[in-house]
């Protein structure tokens, strides 16, 4: 695992037993019929009513995720690399519980994989500086391997994934809401 996941992986177990979210940490090792509550954890049901409402949005967040992760496109990726980029984009948006959720979700790749270096240099720019990424940083992931479909994919991993941090920072401001 990457230097940026591995530290994503550290860090979001850390936060995880610092708020005493066992509800997220029994959960990170199974698969979940719905991330964004099994990421909030005990919040979750301050918000349940709310999102309730709503069964279109929470079901289609989830298709995403499972299209994203267990479906054709994952095989093509690779499920692991497109873990250990979510990872390090939670972590980069400072959303640990997040991050230790998808570190949960397998096995590391094998160090020393031009693929995943190459995605994970792509993902730490597009979350730290989109606005400087240019036909060359695609051109990369094409070099290291990756096809037109898969760096679509790469893409759209990275782009729900900060979705999900917004999502949950939304949901958990909502849920102090209720308190």
């Amino acid at each position: 695992m990457s230097e940026i996941a591995t530290g994503a992986v550290a860090s979001a177990s850390e936060e995880l037993q610092r708020n005493g979210n066992t509800s997220a940490t029994t959960e990170l090792t199974a698969e979940v019929t719905d991330v964004i509550a099994a990421v909030l954890g005990v919040r979750a049901a301050r918000v349940h009513e709310l999102r309730r409402r709503r069964p279109a949005v929470v079901e289609h967040t989830q298709g995403v995720y499972e299209a994203l992760l267990n479906g054709p496109a994952a095989e093509s990726v690779g499920r692991e690399r497109l873990i250990a980029a979510a990872v390090a984009v939670a972590e980069l948006a400072g959303a640990p519980e997040l991050a230790a959720h998808y570190a949960g979700l397998g096995t590391a790749p094998a160090e020393g994989d031009p693929v995943l270096a190459a995605i994970l240099r792509h993902a730490a720019l597009v979350s730290t500086a989109p606005a400087t990424a240019t036909r060359a940083d695609i051109d990369a992931l094409a070099a290291a391997g990756l096809s037109e479909g898969d760096i679509v994919t790469v893409a759209q991993l990275i782009g729900y994934v900060h979705f999900q941090v917004r999502l949950l920072a939304g949901l958990t401001l909502i849920g102090a809401e209720h308190e």
